[in-house]
């Protein structure tokens, strides 16, 4: 008897099995009916949900590339453009320079002229006032040697004129 048992132990009984089994299939029919189909749902809806926002993302990736390449061509156009302005301000800042230059070269011509023009007219004056003392001089050296007065606009001339003649040779 203790193999029977053992066997019924072993071996379920056949109707119990039926019943588990069908019980089983309701339960399963009822999990279809009740919970799979909402739960399908509310996947698939999530599933929708979760594609549009991979949709939206390429699509946001696709433009933050255009945006992306435009802002690099408007960099490439600034760099370009502020290029120009420094060789344009480069050119000027030489052009300027060589003016100021030839400024002052032709200033300093025309101060030198001056000076040279200046120099020769107190060279002149210089020469005529010497002249005119040693005119002075050569009279009264004259009157004292003569001892009389004589005409002195007569003998300034004389005087004047050799002092000339000396002069210019």
């Amino acid at each position: 008897m203790q193999i029977v048992d053992i066997l019924e132990l072993l071996i379920p009984d056949v109707w119990t099995s039926i019943t588990q089994l069908c019980a089983t299939a309701v339960l399963f029919f009822l999990m279809y009916k009740l919970a799979w189909k909402p739960i399908r749902k509310i996947l698939d809806e999530r599933s929708r949900f979760e594609q549009e926002k991979l949709s939206q993302a390429e699509a946001y990736k696709e433009e933050n590339e255009k945006i992306a390449e435009q802002a690099k061509d408007i960099i490439s156009d600034a760099n370009r453009s502020a290029e120009a302005i420094v060789r344009e301000a480069r050119e000027e800042g030489q052009t300027l320079k060589n003016e100021l230059i030839e400024e002052g070269k032709k200033q300093s011509a025309q101060l030198l002229e001056n000076a040279k023009k200046e120099m020769e007219q107190q060279r002149t004056r210089m020469l005529e006032e010497m002249h005119s003392e040693l005119v002075d001089t050569a009279i009264s050296a004259a009157e004292k040697v003569i001892g009389d007065q004589i005409d002195a606009d007569a003998d300034k001339k004389s005087i004047d004129s050799f002092i000339r003649e000396v002069i210019s040779k």
